[in-house]
């Protein structure tokens, strides 16, 4: 009974449906340009990326205003806890390339008289061939996906709405990412470029459904494949949740931002947008 009058429900107003991952879309490039407007980058970089200082010092207690003092400096300021017994072990101080050694080790010194610590400078040029990298590596991703799909089901929209799909799963959530307070570095990036092909098991289980068969009703047939995917992508969020909770490491924990953020931005741009312009074009071929 749910199922026929969801089906007849979206029967009707699958259209319509597109108007959500557009809405969704203009959100993020909203954030984008927001954050352009107040930092002059898309993004907020991690030390691995922009370069700058790292600075790791051996304390079990952290003074009081410490923190604040680095914080309003626009140091980055992270305590490090044993796993074993919870008790503060380090902390870790990140100053971007706005910052020479010599004044980070300063600030270290009079925050932390008589500690122990080490420092160490990292270079933007790191940062920018990775970046590099990434990016091909992107570029080509895409492409390779579009081609393959298009090869396979010898449909031009397959491809498009793949591409489209995967491009908008990574740039939402690294959208979103960044209201989170996750910057982007090397972890984040790896956990961006998986999203990419997480769009594409869906997207071939509806093709595959509605281009491949060709007996009965292709809204039907497409929704029957939605309850499969959703299937899915519950087990996704369930386990990625449980990650998240169980997980001490803070790099851990951004990854699982990012791939919870991209899961839920996967079925809006797959369900409310893919399929909905397949079934469009399915339709307009009859």
């Amino acid at each position: 009974m749910l199922y026929e009058r969801f089906y007849a429900w979206y029967s009707k107003n699958y259209r319509a449906l597109i108007l959500i991952p557009a809405i969704v879309f203009l959100s993020a490039a909203f954030i984008f340009y927001n954050n352009w407007q107040a930092a002059g980058e898309f993004f907020p970089k991690d030390i691995d990326l922009s370069g700058g200082t790292v600075v790791s010092v051996y304390t079990s207690v952290v003074p009081e205003g410490v923190k604040e003092r680095f914080e309003s400096r626009g140091f980055s300021f992270r305590e490090i806890h044993s796993y074993e017994t919870g008790e503060l072990i380090a902390v870790s101080i990140e100053a971007g390339p706005g910052f020479s050694p010599q004044e980070v080790a300063l600030l270290v010194n009079s925050s932390f008289p008589g500690k122990e610590y080490d420092m160490k400078s990292v270079g933007p040029a790191m940062g920018e061939s990775f970046m590099r990298g990434a990016t091909r590596s992107v570029v080509w991703a895409f492409l390779l996906m579009g081609v393959i799909l298009a090869l396979i089901f010898r449909q031009p929209i397959v491809a498009f709405t793949v591409i489209l799909s995967g491009f908008l799963n990574v740039f939402e959530a690294a959208a979103y990412m960044t209201l989170l307070g996750v910057k982007l570095a090397p972890h984040t990036i790896g956990a961006l470029l998986m999203l990419m092909g997480w769009s594409v098991d869906s997207e071939v289980l509806f093709d595959t459904k509605i281009l491949k068969e060709i007996e009965g009703d292709p809204k039907r047939r497409a929704v029957g494949a939605m309850k499969t995917a959703m299937t899915m992508s519950m087990s996704i969020f369930a386990s990625l949740s449980a990650l998240y909770f169980i997980s001490a490491s803070p790099l851990i924990k951004e990854m699982v931002i990012v791939l919870l953020l991209g899961s839920f931005f996967d079925i809006i741009n797959t369900w409310f947008q893919s399929l909905s312009m397949v079934l469009w074009y399915t339709e307009g071929r009859k």
